[in-house]
């Protein structure tokens, strides 16, 4: 990170899109990470918050804690390479990582950095691993099954003919379309608390994945986290939930910071890039013959990516070349296409 660092502080000649030349001082403003890489990345521990100080016991309160300060962390992170006992390291849940690549970065504040993740976190997590499974303690796994059967069948509206209890791998389309009809499948089966506070999760996630925000839509999200605070207390009278000390609940007390510092959350939302995945990983196992296979599976991406060179120059060969009237004429059927026909020279 050393460059980045150095053009960071001294600025580098870069030519912009008016077309002038300008110095630019490249910094660090987000990084988009699954929860365990930005633990790593906060140098804390997996059942600590990577961006605040808020402790364990906690993380089922609405009110936001302290930030944590790239200061404090390295002092802590010297201090404890030196002396070896800390208790302020043990109590902010750090660990070991006595050299982070951000801590000469300029301008940089790396827990501000870390960005709220749609698809792990909202999609996969509070949805799927939190919402669906708390649902269906209070229902029943046959009676959601039945609720999804009974949803009617509408142009646009995946319809989950089976239920849900037999879909193996779950994707961020199936999430949203799940998403679509659960509060609807919910009434009449569900008590009015338990409604609302799944109303109140998919409202949340709803205005997370928007393009745009203004004051009004930010205060909707507010309003919408602060109405399942209100009510998720009847997951633990009914004994569905016995506490929400859960690093992914507590991750949305920072959604609406973050977008107001970065963005709205779709632009650093995982799921786009998601789809490599197919051409990384799937394609290439599946053209191994199942053992050893990381180095089959380099080794084909090098000849796809080969390939994929090689096309390109083709391509841009036949662009260099002028079209010649018997190529014209070729095409029509009226002669030889030889515009391939390199011209000898006497």
């Amino acid at each position: 990170m050393r460059p980045l660092a150095e053009a960071g502080r001294q600025g580098k000649a870069m030519i912009c899109t008016d077309g002038f030349v300008c110095r630019v001082h490249p910094i660090l403003a987000a990084y988009i990470a699954d929860f365990p890489e930005q633990c790593l990345v906060g140098c804390n521990k997996e059942s600590h918050c990577p961006r605040c100080l808020v402790q364990s016991q906690d993380r089922g309160d609405l009110e936001e804690s302290a930030s944590c300060s790239m200061e404090d962390t390295l002092k802590t992170l010297r201090q404890k390479r030196r002396n070896k006992q800390s208790k302020k390291f043990d109590k902010e849940g750090l660990r070991p990582v006595f050299e982070p690549f951000w801590k000469d970065l300029p301008f940089t504040d790396i827990f501000a950095c870390i960005t709220p993740n749609i698809l792990h976190q909202l999609h996969k997590g509070i949805f799927h691993d939190h919402l669906v499974q708390w649902c269906l303690g209070v229902i029943g796994g046959k009676e959601m099954d039945a609720c999804f059967q009974a949803v009617g069948q509408y142009p646009g509206l995946h319809h989950f003919k089976k239920g849900i209890s037999a879909v193996s791998q779950w994707t961020g389309t199936e999430h949203r379309e799940m998403q679509r009809v659960f509060v609807g499948l919910l009434s009449g089966v569900a008590e009015d608390n338990v409604l609302l506070m799944a109303r109140s999760l998919l409202d949340f996630i709803s205005y997370a994945q928007f393009q745009q925000h203004m004051d009004q839509t930010l205060k909707a999200m507010q309003d919408s986290l602060s109405l399942f605070y209100a009510h998720k207390d009847i997951l633990t009278e009914l004994g569905i939930h016995n506490h929400f000390n859960v690093p992914k609940i507590h991750s949305l007390i920072h959604y609406i910071s973050s977008i107001w510092a970065l963005g709205s959350a779709d632009g650093y939302n995982m799921e786009y890039p998601e789809c490599l995945h197919i051409d990384y990983t799937k394609d290439a196992y599946r053209a191994s013959n199942k053992r050893d296979y990381v180095e089959q599976m380099a080794l084909w991406l090098q000849h796809q990516e080969a390939i994929h060179h090689r096309t390109a120059y083709h391509a841009w060969r036949q662009l260099k070349k002028p079209a010649s009237k018997d190529a014209i004429h070729g095409s029509l059927g009226g002669g030889i296409d030889d515009s391939d026909v390199e011209p000898v020279c006497a």
